[in-house]
């Protein structure tokens, strides 16, 4: 790892030196020894155990969530195993982050990537935006920290950072990008402790239960806006300690009793921390992280399967207005469902945006998630660089296993069976003019019969530009490494 971390250091600062070659906020390194870290803890034998739960919960409640449909189809259930693999990454990255006293700024919900030689494997899970860059933090009220973070090119479409609770992650509040006081140069400072103000502009309370505080970095052109970068500091707490280090604060009850109590407080912390976790204790904890996986799973397929309003299961390719679920996206209106579609077939979704500034088409398979979104058209926002507005400023979204010719298509990646959870973000709380969603589902050749006029087509070079434009933003986001 000192190794690695040794070469990635060097090779950031040579091409920093070089004018012409961009480096990414994200590979600090920091996270370079996270996703190490997490690619040693998914290989120990308490993760491949659970790993093998995991499959058999999942393909359970796929089983029952899909049967309308038979359930997941031949194609899902080959992508069975590989979700899992990203969930498992995903929770070694959880595992560390149980402790407050040692906290780093580490992106999770990530593609799979290469950088810095070392192969990072994916850890997208529950319905991942392919254009946010998710980042989280642990935090705990006994303390106080400082986060920092620079803006750089065009703001982005969409910043939150979210205080969540517990181990599933209930968000307790959300601070906006637009709230923040920023520097001239685009930096900016954020206190974050339990007192609900803080000395500067920029302030984040936090509750007893407080876990973490997850950043959402929406980036609706990939290409002209920039990850922001982003660090922590704990500046002021009680001394780091074993109970910490084995995510004691992160336990329901226990945690946040010991938090309000000062004398509790004090006699955690004579028990000082291991030097180093060893790889099999760390997959215990990821295995744990890993189970609540099973009811996870299970909620977040739900919210395609299942129609909030009346609890009955929900029929395939039925899209309707958006609703809020302040559960896990506390600012954000979603419209999700599923879709079943033949290989001559089309799922036409029409939508009118209301106030928000931003919204995004992914497709995602049974499991909720993407698959490849870099060489593959297999999501669309409202930047002018990706989705056509209707003359009438709606949008008229296609989405199909096969090419339509449609500029605003949206590749099922090959799927006849999937989801989809349609976000709409940079909302204004006081406005009444809500977005709006409706879906039909044509055959390929009826679909220019639905199409509005002055839709615009997409010859097969275009298609190619359009590919061309996702690929160089995704590379940008690990810059300077071309992803393979």
């Amino acid at each position: 790892m000192v190794s690695t971390l040794g070469t990635a250091s060097r090779e950031a600062e040579q091409a920093s030196s070089t004018q012409t070659v961009a480096v990414s906020p994200l590979g600090t390194p920091e996270q370079l020894a996270a996703e190490q870290r997490a690619a040693e803890t998914v290989n120990t034998l308490p993760v491949k155990l659970m790993k093998r739960v995991l499959q058999f919960g999942w393909h359970s409640t796929a089983e029952k969530q899909f049967r309308l449909v038979g359930g997941p189809d031949q194609a899902n259930l080959d992508a069975l195993d590989e979700a899992v693999d990203e969930y498992a990454m995903g929770a070694a990255f959880q595992q560390q982050l149980l402790n407050p006293m040692t906290p780093t700024a580490v992106m999770q919900v990530a593609p799979p990537h290469t950088w810095y030689r070392q192969d990072v494997a994916g850890s997208r899970i529950l319905y991942d935006n392919p254009d946010t860059i998710y980042r989280f933090m642990a935090v705990n009220s006994t303390s106080s920290y400082v986060i920092t973070g620079r803006f750089t090119g065009d703001m982005p479409a969409d910043t939150t950072f979210s205080v969540l609770t517990g181990l599933t992650g209930t968000t307790a509040s959300v601070v906006t990008g637009d709230e923040l006081e920023l520097n001239p140069d685009g930096s900016f400072t954020i206190t974050v402790s339990s007192s609900p103000t803080g000395p500067g502009p920029n302030h984040i309370q936090i509750t007893d239960d407080t876990t973490l505080i997850a950043v959402r970095n929406t980036l609706s052109d990939w290409n002209a806006q920039d990850p922001m970068s982003l660090s922590i500091e704990r500046v002021s707490g009680p001394p780091n300690s074993l109970f910490a280090q084995l995510g004691g604060f992160a336990i329901p009850f226990i945690g946040p009793t010991v938090t309000k109590s000062p004398l509790l407080t004090t006699l955690v912390s004579l028990v000082p921390p291991l030097p180093d976790l060893p790889p099999v204790l760390r997959g215990t904890l990821t295995a744990v992280i890993m189970a609540i996986g099973l009811q996870m799973e299970s909620t977040y397929v739900k919210v395609a399967t299942i129609d909030p309003t009346t609890g009955e299961p929900r029929q395939p390719n039925v899209l309707t207005d958006p609703t809020s679920n302040a559960e896990f996206l506390a600012t954000q209106l979603q419209s999700a469902g599923y879709f079943q579609l033949d290989d001559d077939q089309a799922l036409v979704i029409t939508i009118d945006t209301g106030d928000a500034g931003y919204f995004v088409v992914p497709v995602t398979n049974d499991w909720t998630i993407t698959d490849n979104y870099w060489d593959q058209q297999t999501s669309l926002n409202n930047a002018l660089t990706q989705a056509k507005p209707n003359p009438d400023g709606t949008y008229t979204i296609v989405v199909s296993p096969q090419d339509p010719g449609v500029w605003n298509w949206v590749s099922t990646g090959g799927l006849n069976q999937g989801t989809i959870s349609i976000r709409f973000q940079d909302l204004d709380p006081q406005s009444s003019d809500l977005p709006t969603v409706s879906s039909q589902v044509v055959s390929l050749d009826e679909l220019a019969d639905v199409l509005p006029p002055n839709t615009v087509y997409a010859a097969p070079q275009d298609r190619l530009d359009q590919i061309a434009l996702r690929k160089s933003g995704f590379d940008k986001r690990f810059a300077p490494y071309p992803q393979p």
